[in-house]
């Protein structure tokens, strides 16, 4: 059973201590877990679109012969970091323009078995 209280707080520790904006936990199939997300989005939507360009990430380097670390969205005013969390989730992370992806994804490896284990 998922622990919403500790991955919520989990996901507000790594907010104020690693420069992300929002952190949202998707499951792999989309559902929306917990955490933050800007405000007028709609959640399951946005959730499950995280989950559908992960999995177009997974085929591409599958196809490669390689595996996937990480997606990084690029927008006009925010990045967005996807990273796997565990086998059953995604951790998704508004970045500000200027933040570094492989440094922040860096960092938050270390929340990840934590995460794990609330799920």
């Amino acid at each position: 059973m998922v622990d919403t209280t500790a991955l919520e707080s989990l996901l507000h520790e790594i907010e104020q201590n690693e420069g992300v904006q929002e952190a949202m936990l998707v499951s792999r199939a989309g559902t929306y877990l917990g955490g933050s997300f800007p405000r007028g989005v709609h959640v399951d939507t946005f959730g499950s679109m995280f989950a559908v360009l992960v999995g177009s990430a997974m085929t591409i380097t599958d196809e490669a012969k390689d595996s996937l670390e990480s997606v990084v969205i690029h927008s006009k005013s925010n990045k967005y970091l996807i990273v796997h969390a565990g086998r059953k989730a995604l951790l998704v992370m508004r970045l500000p323009p200027s933040a570094d992806p492989q440094k922040t994804k860096n960092a938050v490896e270390k929340y990840i078995p934590r995460i794990e284990e609330h799920l």
